[in-house]
């Protein structure tokens, strides 16, 4: 009994140790990825109750007073997408969209936003490490998204055109227009917009030009910065926040995190491996009758005709 107990509990911490190893990877922003470059750890921050993945841009018909956080999108949305978008948005809802590229852009020309992302990142001497593309940016509007947060710090963000502007960089930062994180010939100084809003019908559209702020390594930052409030705030903003996990990276998974995903999403195909995983246990917990074939039993009497006993 006491080998089985123990070959159950190696074969339920190596299938354990497996399935961690198997689901997690190294893509940029994927919520499976616990390395510096992912976003599991804002992934773990999230309350199950009053948090969708939506896997289906679809599934926005009929929410309200929701946020729908976009992080780092791919690709193109389809035109029925982004009325889905549109809808959604000029219903009432927030959406918040956090990226740096041509895909962003696609979708805000889409949703006929005024915002628009610009070519190049920026640089700036303010700071937080010993790099020009780390800048240290800080609000300049008082809106719920930068309660308690006093500077925000950010990898490569770019300047945003058009909206009313919520965090701005300081004076002492330049669009690095030959990426060379320094200052050159045709830079110059100036204040930059990296989180704008603007209306959308009942709607509100907010947007950020770094989806950085998201990895790991950046939403963990030391308390001296708002980086981790300022996720908090997003988090909390609506009663109900929307993840999207159709075109964004953050939904970025191997051949082994898919199952597991599929897993997760399908209560049947749950119970099912819940079942199995209870049977394997059983099997190899089981108790099996006491061995007594060491014991010598001794002369065995039978009962006679004359109800007298006979040694046999």
């Amino acid at each position: 009994m006491r080998y089985n107990y123990l070959a159950g509990l190696m074969v339920c911490a190596t299938l354990l140790i497996l399935g961690i190893f198997l689901t997690t990877n190294s893509y940029d922003f994927s919520r499976d990825n616990p390395g510096w470059n992912g976003s599991s750890e804002f992934f773990h921050k999230l309350d199950r109750y009053s948090t969708e993945m939506i896997q289906d841009i679809g599934l926005l018909k009929g929410k309200t007073d929701s946020a729908f956080l976009i992080i780092a999108p791919t690709g193109t949305y389809s035109d029925e997408e982004i009325n889905d978008i549109r809808s959604f948005l000029h219903g009432g809802n927030t959406i918040i969209l956090a990226d740096e590229t041509d895909a962003g852009n696609s979708l805000l020309s889409g949703l006929a936003s005024s915002i628009r992302i610009g070519p190049f990142y920026l640089a700036g001497l303010d700071r937080a490490y010993n790099n020009s593309s780390i800048i240290v940016t800080n609000p300049v509007t008082d809106h719920p998204l930068t309660a308690g947060v006093e500077s925000l710090v950010l990898d490569k963000a770019k300047p945003l055109t058009g909206g009313q502007a919520i965090i701005q960089t300081g004076i002492m930062s330049w669009i690095d227009l030959n990426s060379d994180y320094r200052m050159s010939s045709g830079e110059s100084f100036g204040r930059y917009t990296v989180l704008a809003r603007e209306q959308a019908g009942d709607g509100e559209l907010i947007v950020l030009s770094d989806s950085g702020v998201f990895i790991n390594s950046m939403s963990g930052l030391e308390p001296e910065w708002g980086n981790r409030q300022f996720i908090t705030n997003i988090i909390t903003y609506r009663p109900k926040l929307l993840i999207e996990q159709v075109h964004s990276r953050t939904a970025d998974q191997n051949r082994f995190g898919w199952l597991a995903g599929m897993v997760r999403s399908d209560p049947i195909i749950k119970g099912l491996v819940v079942l199995i995983a209870l049977l394997a246990c059983a099997f190899f917990l089981r108790k099996r009758p006491p061995d007594l074939s060491f014991i010598d039993p001794g002369p065995v009497k039978i009962l006679g005709s004359a109800d007298k006993y006979q040694d046999v």
